[in-house]
């Protein structure tokens, strides 16, 4: 049965393509951050490639995996949610220090603090959720293959940057650089 489900999921995963490269914006975009829309649908590709490898390595049955999948995507979901809040809390508190408004500090700050102390409840919840599912081995499968796939995320990503940077120098005419500024003289 689970390889059943594994070609399922394979099918989906080549059916949706997963290409980091496929996701890159044209070389002039490549200096604003991606759109919530960008990062909506590299959250899926993820989460469907998380499926396939999950799968496979916590050998999941049927059961198990219609248990699974929903209360993982349930508690993804609600991660990005305050995820996204806190990348617009951290870029308002940018703003504010650089503009000096020291009285919106304080409430930025606390909606940081609120969010991370939220963040910590969903982690812990979605662990009991975890453990009513999966055996002790499973649990322990499951914890190591979280630590191995968002290494292998960050690489891949990392990896996809480099290259659309060295795709938009490619595309570039090379620039001149600055003047050289005169030296400052030694005090």
């Amino acid at each position: 049965m689970g390889r059943h489900i594994f070609k399922i999921l394979l099918l989906l995963f080549l059916v949706f393509g997963f290409s980091l490269n496929g996701m890159a914006e044209p070389p002039e975009d490549i200096e604003k951050p991606p759109s919530k829309e960008q990062m909506e649908k590299v959250r899926r590709r993820i989460a469907t490639l998380k499926m396939w490898r999950l799968t496979q390595a916590i050998d999941l049955d049927e059961k198990t995996s219609a248990q699974l999948f929903p209360l993982l995507n349930k508690y993804d979901k609600k991660r990005v949610e305050i995820k996204n809040a806190m990348r617009d809390d951290m870029k308002q508190l940018r703003e504010a220090l650089k503009e000096k408004r020291e009285g919106n500090l304080k409430n930025i700050l606390d909606r940081l603090e609120q969010n991370r102390k939220a963040l910590q409840g969903i982690n812990d919840e979605e662990k009991v959720e975890l453990k009513k599912i999966l055996t002790i081995e499973q649990q322990a499968r499951f914890i190591i293959f979280q630590q191995k796939f968002h290494k292998e995320i960050r690489k891949i990503i990392a990896e996809a940057k480099q290259r659309r940077a060295e795709r938009f120098r490619e595309d570039r005419p090379e620039r001149a650089l600055p003047p050289e500024r005169p030296s400052i003289p030694e005090r």
